[in-house]
């Protein structure tokens, strides 16, 4: 089951409650460890999704400390957590391929979606022998020994200089990153420019809930629940443009073509849909200067 994130405590010393609100994230990530380990198949996929997430949650709060402690703690800090999620990625994105496969064939009849299904599945996005449990353990153990070094480093981390000030101009300079990834054509020939505009949204979310109750909790956490949408709908999109190229360079393998351009034409659709949307959402969130959202956080106006 999906865990909600950490936030800071604003009766509490605020360097600690951040150094509190980023190992409970490590804590939560390595608690997954023993997960990714298991025998059954959904129960190591479910690990990975909620490790990728805790190891999120703490980059985008690891991030508000620069500036404030020594910059070369913080990268060897996040350099640890893109290792760790390097390791996941790989399964994490096999999956999502099949679960984006699986709403796509939707289009046909109940009769052939199934077997539509198996073959685009069988082809596209095949089980590797790598996902053996032997092959998890020793990437569980892999990974436990990453986070326990993150873990060490961050209790060593010297917070003295992180401040109510120093927290806000962070997400101040991030909201304006944002607001200039955004000023780009939304389409699906632009896909690295917005690839830059959801990073910057996620992050955003992911730190606009972090300190949402030093300012006022809910408009904080509505901000960070509109930064999300605009991320779910670009996501969604990159989803389904990984699909859309490998239709297109496999499309001869595929017992009926026919199939095939009928899953085409519905990707283009939804991928128009898609980036409608996000930029919508984004342009409505985002019209808000940097110094509005930075007061919200620093005084709770």
């Amino acid at each position: 089951m999906s865990r909600s994130g950490a936030r800071i405590r604003p009766s509490e010393q605020l360097e600690e409650s951040l150094r509190d609100a980023l190992l409970t994230e490590i804590d939560a990530a390595l608690a997954e460890c023993d997960r990714l380990a298991s025998w059954e198949q959904p129960e190591r996929r479910d690990a990975v999704h909620e490790l990728r997430r805790a190891l999120k949650r703490f980059r985008a709060g690891a991030s508000l400390c620069k500036g404030a402690v020594d910059g070369v703690e913080v990268r060897s800090v996040q350099e640890e957590v893109r290792a760790t999620a390097e390791r996941l990625s790989a399964t994490r994105d096999r999956d999502v391929l099949v679960e984006t496969i699986g709403s796509v064939v939707r289009i046909f009849p109940q009769t052939s979606r199934r077997s539509a299904q198996a073959i685009a599945v069988a082809l596209l996005a095949p089980e590797k022998a790598t996902t053996a449990s032997a092959d998890w353990h020793q990437a569980a153990a892999i990974i436990r020994g990453q986070l326990e070094a993150m873990r060490t480093r961050m209790l060593a981390a010297d917070l003295r200089a992180v401040a109510p000030d120093s927290l806000s101009d962070a997400i101040a300079r991030r909201w304006r990153r944002a607001r200039r990834a955004a000023a780009v054509p939304w389409n699906a020939a632009h896909l690295d420019a917005l690839h830059e505009v959801r990073k910057e949204c996620q992050r955003l979310s992911l730190q606009l809930h972090l300190v949402s109750r030093l300012g006022p909790r809910a408009r904080l956490e509505r901000l960070a629940r509109r930064l999300g949408r605009v991320v779910s709908a670009i996501g969604e999109d990159r989803d389904l443009g990984l699909l859309e190229g490998l239709l297109r360079d496999r499309r001869g393998e595929f017992p009926d073509p026919r199939q095939v351009d009928a899953m085409l034409a519905e990707i283009r659709d939804r991928r128009a849909s898609c980036l409608r949307s996000a930029r919508k959402r984004a342009g409505r969130v985002l019209a808000r200067k940097a110094r509005v959202v930075r007061s919200l956080v620093m005084r709770g106006r």
